[in-house]
């Protein structure tokens, strides 16, 4: 049997040669203004008190365009030197104030800017990056939503999906601690993107087992955008975006160093992190090292959840040059998870409750370079980042058989994007941009190809327009995106996570052939052009100094992935067929929000709606399955909607006490009354802080107690079944302190405290019939040097 598709519009030199000519284009500027005169400006100032204008010394000023940044000294006083000409924002912050957010024009050597800090009691907001123009996190008309380094660091748990759960409308699809997804408004997968420090990840994100590889050890904060992306980001973007934002450097001038460990008990687990940067006037360089050990977590009876268990290694650099004409960055990560797959092949085999992974696991490798750059150009600045990824993903299955390396692929991996930001009148700001991918998957000698070997191009050009009018802020953008994809003939194959691989393998080397043999083998070819036009408007308006109201429409698309165009074989038990005739997801999304706030409470309020049309999904045909039971299931195409809202509110009636509730919620449906998969449970979480006064040895301190109730899932998928209510209650306790020169902090949880036996409508081991952890202890210990 043999199935191709092909079209008449190939991906020849003339288009590569127009993307070439448009991309010199947007590099022009650089020679027209490269020859003004460098000047060596200087930012200063003195931060105060709003209240009675005493200085406040400690406070953090930082650039997030450059990367540079510096503290205040006990006099309140600040200076940055180096500073590029242009429009920059600034952020000022310091713990028990409000965070001041300025848009400054440096245009001369030396600039002054005081500054007046108001105390605050509640969660303030932060610069954001990921929505085109550096701004404040509420000047947005789309939703961002900001994790904080020190809410990062109060999260106790080893699964960053877990960690990004508690952003209300986000939840995470797990397997174990180490093996998550995250959904984002009840969309996942090839649906959203993460990004690293603002690069696009590429590790096969199209099953849940397969999880983002990326590092948050010493990330500075994450962004996540909720609901379309693509104007921004292209393909996949229709759910939104997480964007993990690398520690800043350290202050000019200075040297430091922490060293950070946790324990958990419901694994067993540890977690080690030691990082090192420095920073002088014009340079900055970072180092941070990481390892995590977990064996099998335990339920709430005590029982072991067999191969569970996770390690990881991780590397991060960078080093950058921070100059008047502009800001120059490299990095480089590495990543090396092994981790468990539980399965029924594995529950024969593998021992419970050990560390290391000899069973049924998966064996990845992450290496990512990047470049980040910014030129500051006259009035111009100019924007070029580049990147490589070389993925290795390797599944391991039983070493007492023939064949113990069941799947080994190569995913490479090379993106660039480059922004021209025009001058603009005061109010006003504009950016033409592009963006582009070049990616290539070989499988190598193991006997599974979860997907083919196959070649992928991307292409877009973009731009965006906000501007203010009065009280109202208007953003505006349109983008183009092109898509090739190229699959060269060959085999069809499929995924069975089990040892049939191994018998066919076994035949061939004895030159035997089954029944199977003789037929014609199933074939696979593709070459394939997507295009798409994608557009969002949105708008926010500043009722009064405490309302917000913001609201955004916005298209977004999503290409068919390889998987779903080529798939032929077992999946599991379950025998999948691919449909090289799909055509791209689209989506229509409205959102509407309403932002409160006062010096001691904020309400957060978001609704959306988004109409997916050609939403792809896999159903049963009629036809039996040649391998594995029941019939083929093939992939089809339906028009859908998701809706919904969260809401968030925090509340401080005494300096020394606080309030935080939210709730979120997400109602998926196709137009034929049925259900979408991986919805998460309607979650309300509800939180208890006090803080104590401290002393000279101990500083901040606080207690907290944390109620989570995940409301009963009667509106399961296909495959899916109900899921009942349940909810958690988890205690708190930290504080900050000194031994001698230096300082530390230490953080002390317990969640599921009582110890409560429970399944999460995304828990991926619920066939299975696995529960989720039971109760987990933990100690973090930190050290700053």
């Amino acid at each position: 049997m043999y199935f191709k598709f092909h079209t008449t519009n190939q991906y020849n030199s003339i288009t590569i040669m127009n993307r070439y000519l448009l991309a010199i284009l947007l590099l022009l500027p650089q020679f027209a203004f490269s020859v003004g005169e460098i000047k060596n400006n200087k930012l200063s100032g003195i931060i105060s008190d709003q209240k009675d204008n005493s200085p406040i010394p400690g406070v953090s000023i930082f650039i997030p365009e450059i990367q540079k940044g510096t503290v205040s000294d006990e006099n309140g006083a600040y200076q940055l030197e180096h500073l590029p000409s242009g429009k920059m924002t600034l952020q000022f912050s310091f713990i028990g104030f409000e965070s001041v957010i300025k848009t400054i024009v440096i245009n001369k050597e030396n600039l002054k800017l005081d500054v007046k800090m108001p105390f605050t009691t509640v969660t303030t907001q932060e610069v954001v990056v990921s929505g085109g123009f550096p701004s404040a996190q509420h000047e947005n008309s789309i939703k961002i939503s900001v994790l904080k380094e020190k809410e990062l660091q109060q999260l106790s748990t080893p699964s960053l999906g877990e960690k990004l759960a508690s952003i209300p409308g986000v939840d995470v699809i797990s397997r174990s601690p180490g093996v998550s997804t995250p959904v984002i408004r009840g969309l996942s997968l090839n649906n959203i993107i993460f990004l690293n420090n603002g690069v696009r990840m590429e590790n096969f994100q199209f099953s849940t087992d397969h999880p983002f590889l990326t590092n948050e050890q010493g990330a500075d904060h994450i962004e996540v955008i909720k609901g379309p992306a693509s104007l921004l980001y292209g393909s996949d973007a229709m759910g939104g975006v997480i964007n993990v934002l690398k520690e800043k450097p350290a202050p000019a001038n200075s040297f430091k160093a922490d060293i950070n460990s946790e324990y958990h008990s419901v694994t067993k687990g540890y977690s080690n992190s030691i990082g090192v940067k420095s920073s002088g006037k014009d340079w900055f360089w970072m180092i941070r090292a990481n390892q995590q050990s977990h064996k099998d977590y335990k339920d709430a009876s005590g029982d072991y959840v067999p191969n569970t268990r996770f390690n990881t290694e991780g590397l991060q650099l960078g080093l950058g040059l921070i100059k008047e004409y502009g800001s120059f960055k490299i990095y480089y990560d590495y990543l090396q998870p092994k981790l468990g797959m539980t399965n029924d092949e594995s529950l024969e085999v593998v021992s419970e409750g050990k560390r290391k992974n000899h069973y049924w696991y998966q064996d990845l490798e992450q290496h990512l370079l990047s470049l980040k750059n910014r030129i500051f150009l006259g009035r111009y600045k100019l924007e070029f980042n580049a990147a490589y990824q070389f993925n290795n993903r390797r599944l391991n299955g039983n070493p007492n058989s023939s064949i113990f390396r069941l799947v080994d692929m190569d995913l490479k991996t090379f993106t660039y994007d480059s922004k021209l930001y025009f001058p603009g009148s005061e109010g006003s700001e504009f950016l033409v941009g592009i963006q582009g991918m070049h990616q290539s998957n070989e499988n190598k000698g193991a006997p599974n190809r979860i997907i083919p070997n196959a070649k992928i191009d991307d292409f877009s050009v973009f731009s965006l327009l906000k501007k203010e009018i009065g009280d109202a802020s208007l953003q505006f953008g349109v983008r183009y995106d092109h898509r090739s994809i190229y699959v060269p003939e060959q085999e069809a194959g499929g995924h069975s996570h089990g040892e049939a691989e191994e018998h066919e393998e076994e035949e061939h080397e004895e030159g035997e052939h089954d029944e199977h043999d003789e037929h014609e083998k199933e074939l696979v070819h593709i070459n394939r052009n997507f295009d798409h036009l994608n557009a969002s408007i949105g708008a926010t308006y500043h009722v009064s100094e405490s309302l917000l109201l913001r609201t955004n429409f916005a298209t977004a698309y999503r290409v068919p992935n390889l998987a779903e165009l080529s798939q032929h074989g077992l999946h599991g038990n379950r025998f999948e067929e691919g449909n090289t005739n799909l055509n791209p997801q689209k989506s229509l999304e409205s959102d509407l929000g309403v932002h409160y706030h006062t010096q001691n409470h904020n309400i957060d309020l978001s609704l959306f709606y988004n109409k997916v049309y050609d939403y792809i999904y896999l159903a049963p045909t009629d036809e039996p399955a040649p391998e594995g039971e029941g019939n083929v299931y093939s992939y089809s195409q339906q028009d859908a909607k998701l809706y919904g809202g969260e809401v968030a509110i925090n509340v401080v009636p005494l300096s020394f006490l606080k309030f935080h509730t939210d709730y979120a919620m997400v109602i998926a449906k196709q137009d034929d009354g049925g259900r979408l998969p991986f919805i998460p449970q309607h979650k309300l979480n509800m939180n208890v802080k006090i803080f104590g006064k401290g002393n000279r040895t101990f500083k901040d301190p606080f207690f907290s107690v944390n109620w989570k109730y995940a409301f009963e899932q009667d509106n399961p998928a296909q495959f899916e079944t109900s899921t009942s209510s349940y909810d958690l209650l988890g205690l708190q306790a930290g504080s900050d302190f000194k031994m001698g020169k230096y300082k530390m902090n230490l953080l002390l949880s317990a969640s599921n405290l009582l110890n409560k036996k429970y399944i999460d409508h995304l828990s991926s081991l619920k066939p299975l019939g696995f529960y989720n952890p039971g109760r987990n202890l933990s100690i973090k210990l930190g050290f700053n040097l």
